[in-house]
C-alpha cells in the first residue's frame, strides 16, 4: 500500500488534488476499521477514483510513536457533564463555521476539509498578540476525535469522545497530552496545563450554549438531520440547509407542538430598538420590530441548527431604502443572514398574506397574526423562515367604485 516509488507517489497525489478540487468525494468516507497500530479509513465504493484510503492514528498511538523519538509527555483531563445528546456533542467539536462566529479568544482559516478530517489555520488570542497555530483534526472511532498542534517548544495531543448518560444527556471527555523534548522545557508544564485548562473553560462557556439549545429542542421532539451516522466535517459548511427536524416532520411520530392563539400589536406599542417576541422559541415563534418607518417580523429559530434568534434581532442591519433592502438578522452561530418574513411599510395600507405557518393581516394602525394549526400535512417540509407570500383580494372584497354622472 505504501509504494515509495515516484510514479506511485505522483499518482497519489493527483488523487488527493483531483478528489478534493473536483467533486468531494472524500466527504463520503467513514470509519470502518480500528486495528493494529492504526484508524485506517476506506472510501465506500461508491466514491470517486481519485478517492484514497489513509491511516489515522489516536491520541494513544500517537504519544507512544513520539516517544520513541525521545518526547516526554504528561496528560491531564477536562470532563463536562450536560443535558444534550452525544450527538450534539459530536456535531459541535466537528462544526466548522461556528468557530469565528462564537468564540471569541480564537477565530481560524480553514484549508482543507473532508468528512473526516479537517486542518486549520487558528488565531488563538493571548496577551498582547495573537498566536497562529496549525491544527490536524480527524475522527478516530464513531465517538471521538482527534486533534494536535504545536506551539512554542512543545507538541499538544488532544482526544475528545463523547458518550451518553441517558436520554438526551452526555459527557464529554477531553483528555490533553503536552509533550516536549528538552527537560528544561519541561518545568513549564504546570503554567501551559494551567493556560489550556483556562483555555478549555472559555471554550466551554461558549460552546455549551450551543448544545444545550439543541438537547431543550430535543426534549420538545425535534430532531436533526445529518448526512450520515455520525457529523461531517465538510458538510458543517453547507449553512444554508435545513437540518432541524420539527415536531411535525417527525415521520416516525408525528408530534402537535401546539399553536399559539390569535395576536394583535398596535404599531403605536411598538418601540425601535425593543423587539416584541411573539409566541414560543421555536419555529412557530415570531419577533416583530419598528426599523426607521417600517415595521418588520422575523422568525426566532434558525432552521439550520436550531440556533435562537432572539438575541439576533436586536442587531438587525439596514442598509439601502425601502422596508425590506439590505435588512437582515444574522444567526449567531454560523453567521447565516435572514430577511424578514414580512415587511410592512409605514403608514401601512390593509393587506393580507401568508406563509405555510402563519397568516398576516395588516390595517392602518396594527397587524394581525394568526398562528396555523401545527398538524397541517403543509408544514412537513416547510421551511418557516421563508417570506410570507402576498394574497391577492376575492373579487367580492375589491370596493366598486361608481363614476360621477356628468
Amino acid at each position: 500500500m505504501f509504494s515509495t516509488s515516484k510514479d506511485h507517489v505522483a499518482k497519489n497525489r493527483r488523487g488527493l488534488f483531483h478528489g478534493f478540487s473536483e467533486d468531494l468525494d472524500l466527504s463520503q468516507r467513514r470509519i470502518t476499521d480500528r486495528s493494529g497500530n492504526a484508524t485506517m479509513i476506506h472510501p465506500p465504493e461508491s466514491t470517486s477514483r481519485h478517492a484514497f484510503p489513509f491511516e489515522a492514528r489516536n491520541q494513544d498511538e500517537l504519544v507512544a510513536l513520539l516517544r520513541e523519538q525521545g518526547m516526554t509527555f504528561r496528560d491531564f483531563e477536562c470532563v463536562t457533564d450536560g443535558d444534550y445528546a452525544p450527538e450534539d456533542a459530536a456535531w459541535n467539536y466537528m462544526d466548522i463555521p461556528h468557530l469565528n462566529y462564537v468564540h471569541g479568544q480564537v477565530d481560524g482559516c480553514m484549508t482543507f476539509a473532508a468528512d473526516a478530517v479537517t486542518a486549520s489555520v487558528f488565531f488563538q488570542r493571548v496577551p498582547f498578540f495573537r498566536l497562529p497555530l496549525t491544527v490536524l483534526i480527524y475522527q478516530t472511532s464513531r465517538n471521538s476525535i482527534t486533534y494536535y498542534t504545536s506551539f512554542f517548544l512543545f507538541l499538544v495531543v488532544i482526544r475528545t469522545e463523547w458518550n451518553s448518560l441517558g436520554p438526551a444527556r452526555a459527557r464529554v471527555i477531553t483528555r490533553y497530552a503536552v509533550g516536549w523534548t528538552n527537560r528544561l522545557v519541561g518545568l513549564a508544564f504546570p503554567l501551559i496545563r494551567w493556560l489550556l485548562r483556562r483555555n478549555y473553560r472559555i471554550l466551554m462557556s461558549e460552546d455549551l450554549p450551543m448544545r444545550n439549545q439543541r438537547g431543550a429542542l430535543r426534549k420538545k421532539g425535534y430532531s436533526f438531520r445529518m448526512s450520515g451516522e455520525i457529523p461531517s466535517f465538510i458538510e458543517s459548511r453547507k449553512i444554508m440547509r435545513q437540518n432541524v427536524v420539527t415536531p411535525e416532520q417527525n415521520v416516525v411520530a408525528p408530534t402537535d407542538i401546539g399553536h399559539w392563539p390569535l395576536r394583535r400589536i398596535a404599531f403605536d406599542e411598538l418601540i425601535e430598538g425593543r423587539p416584541l417576541l411573539v409566541g414560543d422559541p421555536n419555529h412557530l415563534g415570531l419577533t416583530v420590530q419598528r426599523r426607521r418607518d417600517s415595521v418588520l417580523v422575523f422568525p426566532r429559530l434558525c432552521p439550520h441548527e436550531g440556533a435562537d434568534l432572539d438575541t439576533a434581532a436586536s442587531r438587525c442591519k439596514i442598509s439601502g431604502e425601502g422596508p425590506e433592502a439590505g435588512t437582515t438578522i444574522q444567526c449567531p452561530w454560523h453567521g447565516r443572514k435572514f430577511r424578514p418574513i414580512l415587511a410592512i411599510e409605514l403608514p401601512a395600507r390593509p393587506s393580507r398574506s401568508q406563509t405555510p405557518w402563519h397568516d398576516f393581516e395588516t390595517d392602518k394602525s396594527g397587524l394581525t397574526i394568526t398562528c396555523r394549526d401545527s398538524r397541517d400535512v403543509t408544514l412537513r417540509q416547510a421551511d418557516w423562515s421563508r417570506p410570507a407570500e402576498p394574497i391577492q383580494p376575492d373579487a367580492e372584497d375589491i370596493p366598486i367604485t361608481t363614476a360621477p354622472a356628468l
